[in-house]
């Protein structure tokens, strides 16, 4: 005779909620038969049936989809599985990227506490060059989207008002609307600064420019977002300052 099991058995052998059973039944992926005490009956024939189905599900295959496959013949089932190989492997290159961006996060969490406790040191500015950015730009709005670090902000420090929004462009860009560089030569000195958002974006830049102008004479600043966390209750957001010593 073979082994019976009532859905609440089912459920905890393959660990999916009753629930979910009972919607694969309701949309004909499975048919379990009903015993004399009118409760469905899950054979071995219901538990190979759900575990395709948990194979297609966890395989990013939609209800609908799966129910077409059951009257595949080997042709179509083999370009139905082709399909799901293609989009498993877009998912895990956005999965990628996603954990990519996750660790840049980390890295940058990690400089601002290098940069609170040693700050003005040289360093070397690790993009090429900077591009005037307005937000009705959609290439670089979707450039700054996904990864927001590319936001610059440029100032000149003989004029402060020179402020100018930009993003981090690629090396081989060229047009009239990039605005810095990177000069060989160049010496920057790397600083932290804070913005609090809730404040008008008050940001604490100047009491840094003023403490390394008691020492050199500066010219341009490139100030580089990092992230927003709440620091003394307050949102705040993390810039690294890169101010060149003339």
């Amino acid at each position: 005779m073979e082994d019976i099991f009532s859905i609440g058995e089912v459920s905890k052998l393959l660990d999916i909620p009753p629930a979910t059973i009972r919607f694969w039944e309701q949309e004909g992926l499975i048919s379990p038969p009903k015993g004399a005490n009118r409760y469905r009956n899950y054979g071995p024939r219901e538990l190979a049936e759900i575990a395709d189905v948990v194979f297609l599900r966890n395989s990013g295959v939609p209800v609908k989809q799966i129910l077409q496959m059951r009257g595949f013949d080997l042709e179509q089932y083999q370009d139905g599985l082709r399909q799901m190989e293609h989009h498993m492997r877009a998912h895990l290159e956005s999965c990628q990227r996603i954990c990519e961006q996750i660790q840049k996060q980390t890295c940058n969490t990690q400089e601002i506490l290098r940069l609170q406790q040693d700050p003005y040191q040289p360093e070397e500015v690790p993009f090429e060059q900077i591009a005037r950015f307005d937000f009705h730009e959609r290439e670089k709005l979707l450039l700054y989207s996904s990864d927001p670090t590319v936001y610059v902000r440029y100032f000149d420090t003989r004029d402060m008002s020179s402020e100018t929004r930009c993003i981090v462009m690629p090396p081989n860009m060229t047009g009239s609307d990039l605005l810095w560089t990177k000069q060989k030569g160049s010496t920057f000195l790397t600083f932290l600064i804070r913005e609090r958002v809730d404040w008008d974006y008050r940001s604490d830049v100047l009491e840094a420019l003023n403490e390394v102008q008691t020492q050199y004479h500066t010219g341009i600043l490139l100030a580089q977002y990092l992230l927003t966390a709440v620091e003394q209750g307050e949102r705040t957001d993390f810039l690294k300052g890169y101010i060149q010593i003339l």
